[in-house]
């Protein structure tokens, strides 16, 4: 009997997986919700989900709630996915639904009815042309799946830089005289550029409600739409 799993994934013992798990039970209440605490670098460190690789068999599926939950590694994450593919292992991704194993097939395995006329010639070169626009398209969905896989990359080399900025912005108000504005200063540039990099409305690509929940979840919405407004003002 075919098995439906939903693997749920956070990086540290202080953040929470129940938004995760509820919106997997949400699309199939089925599932099997494996949970883990690690970091989505490296599959080798994440025990669970090493475990969920080993019993999954063909037919079965795995859902994620996004493709990050996945893997943060671009290259790994790629492989790892074309490689379940082959064995007959479903990848739902609730927040990605275009790089659905599913889908990709759907798109890949579409019929190509060949031309057949008496101009022999001619038949050929369309039929030649209509098969290298499979192959394209076939080429297309593979860079989207890779896309999605470096974009999660992405998110976590970003999450590294803002951590390693914070310890040394912690690091230099060590020191300074109480009552100085300077902390305040270093919030607000903090959010600002976290915004800047971040929103769709600048160079990002995500909805202000997304880096409230996941980027910026101890700023205010107050405080968050009123940096942002400073921000637009400062670029103008």
């Amino acid at each position: 009997m075919c098995k439906i799993y939903g693997y749920v994934r956070v990086s540290t013992i202080q953040q929470k997986v129940e938004r995760q798990i509820n919106n997997i039970i949400g699309f199939n209440g089925d599932a099997i919700i494996i949970s883990e605490k690690q970091s989505g670098k490296d599959i080798d460190n994440r025990a669970e989900f090493k475990k969920l690789l080993n019993k999954v068999k063909q037919g079965d599926t795995i859902i994620f709630d996004e493709v990050s939950r996945m893997s943060r590694n671009a290259d790994e994450g790629f492989s790892l996915y074309m490689e379940l593919m082959s064995k007959g292992i479903s990848l739902v991704f609730l927040k990605e639904r275009h790089i659905d194993t599913d889908e990709y097939k759907r798109r890949t395995q579409k019929h190509i009815e060949k031309v057949s006329s008496s101009n022999k010639k001619m038949d050929n070169l369309i039929n030649g042309i209509l098969e290298l626009v499979a192959e394209f398209e076939q080429e297309n969905l593979k860079d989207n799946i890779r896309l999605a896989f470096e974009q999660a990359e992405h998110e976590r080399q970003f999450l590294i830089k803002r951590v390693t900025e914070g310890k040394a912005t912690s690091s230099k108000k060590q020191g300074r005289p109480e009552g100085s504005c300077n902390i305040k200063t270093d919030k607000a540039e903090h959010i600002k550029q976290t915004i800047k990099d971040l929103s769709k409305d600048f160079d990002g690509k995500y909805s202000d409600a997304k880096i409230l929940r996941e980027y910026l979840h101890n700023t205010s919405k107050g405080t968050y739409y009123k940096y942002k407004k400073e921000l637009k003002e400062e670029i103008a």
